[in-house]
């Protein structure tokens, strides 16, 4: 026979199975959705552009104190094997190059901004530890999974393309983490 649970605050109740097992109901869904869902998940997007090898096509750098997970990257070569090295650091203070707007994915959020500092064809970074190396095939691109990479205030990610190419862009997918 089943019982129930009462909260003494609220009087509502949960049931208890013959197992005496918490009988619930959940709906699961992916953390990323749930981040865009609350307004919390950004991409940023380096555009095309022709840099010379060992240049940083994009860094972003997290300023806010929760910590930004980084879900994929998104890297598209052009007229050459090229190779991209993802690299993580904390020793750049005052990076120098294009702003990158974060653009928001829950399109209700689109006018609330990141706490990040993104910039493409960055110059004054300092390289951060190469964490990862893709190549993407002539005018290919290469999504490249970055679970379990995440960037605590004052770290950052920079990818750089290492060897030249005419052209080429990645674009960021990440969502900052909700507190449970």
């Amino acid at each position: 026979m089943g019982m129930q649970i009462a909260d003494g605050r609220s009087g509502k109740t949960a049931e208890v199975n013959d197992q005496n097992q918490l009988v619930t109901r959940a709906i699961a869904e992916p953390e990323l959705e749930h981040a865009s869902a609350e307004g919390n998940a950004w991409t940023w997007d380096s555009t095309e552009l022709d840099l010379v090898a060992g240049e940083t096509f994009l860094f972003v750098k997290n300023t806010d104190t929760r910590v930004l997970v980084l879900d994929r990257l998104v890297v598209n070569g052009s007229n050459v094997i090229c190779t991209w090295d993802i690299n993580l650091g904390n020793a750049t203070d005052t990076p120098a190059g294009t702003t990158v707007p974060g653009v928001n994915t829950n399109t209700v959020f689109l006018s609330k901004t990141a706490n990040v500092i993104a910039m493409s064809d960055e110059t004054a970074v300092a390289d951060g530890s190469t964490i990862d190396r893709i190549k993407t095939a002539v005018s290919g691109h290469h999504v490249h999974d970055l679970t379990g990479v995440i960037l605590g205030e004052g770290t950052y990610i920079q990818i750089n393309q290492e060897t030249e190419s005419t052209s080429g862009s990645v674009i960021l997918h990440a969502h900052f983490e909700i507190p449970s």
